[in-house]
């Protein structure tokens, strides 16, 4: 529903999830977005808030978990330089912090081009989990959301026991995805300020080149490899044919008055 969505425009918000705070606020409770009114208008409002919040972290919860993958890519990338030029012991001992801006970040994973060319603009401060998904909310109230027939305030705990538990996860999730930008950010700091960030773009190129080169050696290899097996059943297969064919014809020898029927 807002998958699109979330491909050309969630990407800037999680940069500033990244480095949210780590205390969320929750800002407020179903019983304020409920307008005063009947009870069946209460519970018909506090039932569309949490049906859009549901839907809404439907699809936020796994595209967290896809950042997460990415950043981690990034994280091994930049682990692996430094042990290439052998300052791994030395940038731990550095203590240097690197930037927590999202504008920064977007900078070093390389997708500043990207947000321009979109226009998609940065959010100036870190976002609180509970920002993040109001946010990806109103998203799903622009782009249309798939009503729930909810009519008893036992149905409306259901859906809030729900997201509680999307929630939990894609909390936990994204905690792992902050950790991983900030040490990012933390090693980029430190090759900078000893000149080697440049380098370390470079050689993280040339590694995915030569990995990409790998894998297509392999898959090369190995379709000669099910190919050299594919003839050799063949061959294994005809003669066993051929066999069979010989096999099933009978001889005999003549002994006086006897004869004996022989098979291979």
């Amino acid at each position: 529903m807002i998958k699109k969505m979330l491909m050309v425009v969630i990407v800037s918000t999680l940069v500033a999830v990244s480095f949210a705070e780590e205390t969320d606020k929750t800002e407020s409770n179903s019983e304020s977005k409920a307008i005063a009114g009947s009870t069946s208008d209460v519970i018909a409002q506090q039932a569309e808030y949490w049906v859009i919040r549901s839907q809404a972290l439907t699809e936020l919860v796994p595209f967290l978990t896809k950042t997460r993958t990415e950043a981690r890519g990034h994280y091994k990338a930049l682990t692996d330089y430094l042990k290439h030029i052998g300052k791994g012991q030395e940038f731990l001992q550095s203590g240097i912090k690197g930037s927590s801006s999202p504008a920064e970040y977007a900078k070093a994973i390389g997708k500043s081009e990207e947000f321009v060319e979109k226009n998609i603009e940065l959010p100036d401060k870190p976002w609180t989990w509970e920002q993040l998904v109001e946010w990806a909310m109103e998203f799903v109230k622009q782009e249309g959301y798939i009503p729930t027939d909810v009519e008893s305030a036992e149905e409306i705990e259901m859906i809030k026991k729900t997201c509680e538990q999307k929630e939990k996860y894609g909390k936990k999730v994204r905690d792992e995805l902050r950790k991983v930008a900030q040490d990012c950010m933390d090693m980029k700091a430190y090759l900078e300020s000893i000149d080697q960030f440049e380098a370390c773009i470079k050689y993280t190129r040339y590694q995915k080149e030569e990995a990409a080169k790998a894998k297509t050696e392999r898959l090369k290899q190995g379709r000669e490899e099910r190919a050299a097996r594919e003839r050799d059943r063949r061959e294994t297969q005809s003669v066993w044919k051929q066999r069979q064919k010989y096999l099933g014809n009978r001889y005999y020898r003549g002994r006086r008055s006897t004869y004996t029927y022989n098979r291979w």
